[in-house]
């Protein structure tokens, strides 16, 4: 049935009329329902995994019924193996967004890549298939998106957002401190969603942004934390031109500086609290977990704001 254009009455939101970011990919509902989209579309049975990922990497893989193989990472951030099988699907993070040059190297070597580029919204399309999580680089209540050359013939159901902004109202409004709870509700709500469309508001919201600003704006805080800080960074950095990074990762031995940031309302993510849930971790990817600081570089921040973080490292 056709929907009728409703004309009058209150006011909603407003929208910009920007093109959006990978409007030919597989609009869906959530980054790890992507990653299900693409199991399905491909039949994966057997699927190699980094252990140092986000838990909810596994939990979609589970609900599809994958048997999972796990790799580690070494301190490039690399697959700390020396081989892979090339006749498996093989899953591989692009950490914060700045692994481009890597993935293009093994691109060569796997073909059954897949891309999980939760970290990397801006990323091109490399290997067999990608998934991305837009909002962990814009002000959007859930969606992921799948860029692959397979589709899944199921006719998916569109979903709804509306009930998932009470977090960002909540920090436009008052503070971020006070949308935080509802932030955690809201982010929790996305574990068990069945795979649906994505909803018209998110899709909607997803043409508010100039992407051009974002990219640029990210590249410029990033470089400019980088040039500041690559002297006593035990993370080596080496970003693609194509690389927009999600943050600025900073890992260092002073186990005091995520509470000085903390302290100054700067806040800083743990990536991952939880991987210990599978198998030991590695010792660096249990360094990673415990100190590394990814530092904020997003659109919303400039010059003075990049400065007030390194003064606050001290630098």
């Amino acid at each position: 049935m056709e929907k009728i254009k409703e004309i009058g009455g209150y006011f909603a939101l407003d929208f910009f009329n920007y093109p959006i970011y990978h409007n030919k990919g597989i609009m869906l509902n959530s980054g790890r329902n992507a990653l299900r989209y693409i199991i399905r579309s491909y039949n994966i049975k057997e699927l190699v995994v980094p252990y140092y990922t986000c838990p909810v990497v596994w939990q979609a893989i589970e609900q599809e019924n994958v048997k999972t193989i796990f790799y580690h990472i070494n301190s490039n951030l690399e697959i700390d193996l020396p081989q892979l099988p090339e006749n498996k699907f093989i899953l591989v993070n692009n950490y914060f967004g700045i692994k481009g040059k890597y993935i293009n190297k093994i691109a060569s070597i796997y073909p059954k890549l897949i891309v999980d580029d939760a970290q990397s919204f801006f990323a091109p399309k490399i290997g067999l298939a990608h998934f991305k999580s837009p909002r962990k680089f814009l002000g959007l209540p859930d969606g992921g998106i799948v860029l692959s050359e397979k589709i899944v013939t199921e006719d998916f159901p569109i979903g709804t957002s509306w009930q998932r902004c009470s977090h960002m109202l909540l920090r436009a409004d008052i503070s971020a401190d006070a949308g935080y709870n509802e932030f955690k509700k809201n982010d929790s709500s996305l574990d068990n969603l069945p795979i649906e469309k994505m909803s018209n508001l998110t899709s909607k919201m997803l043409e508010m942004f100039n992407y051009e600003y974002v990219k640029k704006q990210r590249i410029k805080n990033f470089t400019m934390l980088h040039k500041a800080l690559k002297n006593r960074n035990l993370l080596s950095i080496d970003i693609d031109n194509e690389d927009i990074p999600m943050v600025y990762p900073f890992l260092s031995e002073d186990k005091t500086l995520r509470k000085k940031m903390i302290d100054k309302k700067i806040y800083i993510a743990r990536y991952w609290p939880d991987i210990d849930i599978k198998c030991p971790p590695s010792s660096y990817e249990l360094e990673l977990q415990q100190n590394l600081l990814p530092l904020p570089i997003d659109q919303r921040y400039g010059e003075e704001d990049m400065q007030r973080i390194l003064e606050i490292l001290d630098v």
